[in-house]
């Protein structure tokens, strides 16, 4: 072999060596990075600040037993408890039927926007020359007295109580509890809401 021959192989050799050399450096930095992560992941602590600090995942707390669902107590107001402790006091008869009046205009009222109530209302005041505003009026003033001042009031009720939408509505208003008892105080105990008249 000659003298070109040996100096290539020795080239070749070296740099085999050097591309060796390279790859062990190269694993050997990766085996150092997967073992610092593995090191962080097995919560090793690592400091910030000069404060040791713990990458590892929080411990996974037990789960607590379910907890049985109890309904909530009724809620009481508390007049009502007041008056489970004690007698009431007795209401004077001109604060009952201002009461009365209150509870039936609220009622009624919950009603204002609806049109059927307003064109009743309209056409109530109309047939009584005013002596009569609204359904609150017949509710809470004596009726038969107002049907003998002005008998047209009677032409509009039955009038209007044949449509399906006013029918309705005198019906949620009757029915309702408060109503009736409320026109009982104004108009005598023997006396309950007037009954929408049969269509």
């Amino acid at each position: 072999m000659s003298k070109k021959s040996y100096f290539l192989l020795g080239l070749m050799a070296a740099a085999l060596l050097y591309m060796g050399a390279a790859r062990l450096h190269e694993w050997y930095a990766q085996h150092q990075q997967e073992k610092q992560i593995a090191a962080q992941n097995d919560g090793e602590p690592f400091s910030f600040q000069k404060v040791p600090l713990s990458l590892a995942p929080a411990e996974v707390e037990p789960m607590q037993n379910p907890v049985k669902y109890q309904r909530p107590f009724p809620e009481i107001y508390r007049e009502d408890a007041l008056k489970a402790l004690i007698a009431p006091e007795p209401v004077a008869p001109a604060e009952q039927v201002q009461q009365a009046q209150e509870t039936i205009k609220s009622i009624v009222q919950d009603f204002a926007d609806e049109k059927s109530l307003q064109q009743f209302n309209q056409e109530l005041q109309a047939a009584s020359q005013g002596a009569v505003q609204d359904l609150v009026d017949l509710s809470t003033q004596n009726l038969q007295q107002l049907l003998q001042q002005n008998p047209e009031i009677d032409r509009v009720v039955q009038k209007h109580v044949k449509k399906p939408d006013f029918s309705k509505i005198l019906k949620e208003i009757f029915e309702n509890p408060q109503f009736q008892q409320s026109v009982q105080e104004l108009q005598g105990p023997g006396t309950t809401a007037q009954k929408q008249p049969a269509q």
